[in-house]
């Protein structure tokens, strides 16, 4: 409860905010209508959430074969590519958004909240909010990161910058229990 706690600090959540505004500018280019995002892999995705959309209509709650693609003999799309690169767009579905927008906006969401879990990774190595801030934004310039967005549109590549500090902080978690138990027993 103590790791939520913090997470609502004042000092964190201005950061937060900071955080958000500096995505904002990031992808700006991106909520632009009249940038297209249906090319190299774009159209793959946006197919993608188009037959998961359809399956979950149909009443398939885990679609692996799109029954209505390539004239109705099916394709496995969803073996490929992480149902969480499907499903969380599809929330923004809900709204009456169109499929593109739907990615677009994944791709805002999934922006911001790698530069949050980057920024609490430096919080737990450093102990320094502000070094932390400015880890987060550094991340949120990786030029990879461009690429994916702005190239390639690699939506499963970009949802991974998500999860690498997470990694990493696991690594730390798990390095600091076992020297805690080591001063604990007296083990060198």
């Amino acid at each position: 409860m103590s790791k939520i706690k913090e997470i609502f600090q004042k000092e964190n959540s201005k950061n937060i905010l900071l955080l958000l505004l500096v995505t904002f500018i990031i992808c700006l280019p991106l909520l632009n209508k009249q940038i297209d995002i249906s090319y190299d892999d774009g159209i793959q995705h946006i197919a993608r959430l188009m037959g998961t959309y359809q399956s979950i209509q149909e009443g398939q709650l885990f679609p692996v074969i799109m029954s209505k693609f390539c004239n109705n003999f099916g394709y496995s799309w969803n073996l490929f590519y992480s149902p969480l690169t499907a499903y969380v767009p599809l929330l923004f579905k809900l709204l009456g958004i169109s499929f593109t927008n739907c990615i677009k906006l994944f791709m805002v969401f999934v922006v911001f909240l790698s530069s949050v879990t980057m920024y609490f990774f430096t919080n737990e190595v450093t102990k320094n909010k502000k070094v932390a801030l400015l880890a987060g934004i550094f991340y949120l310039f990786a030029p990879y990161r461009f690429t994916d967005m702005y190239i390639r549109n690699a939506l499963s590549e970009l949802t991974s910058f998500v999860f690498l500090p997470m990694v990493f902080m696991r690594i730390i978690w798990r390095f600091k229990r076992k020297a805690k138990k080591r001063i604990y027993f007296n083990i060198r």
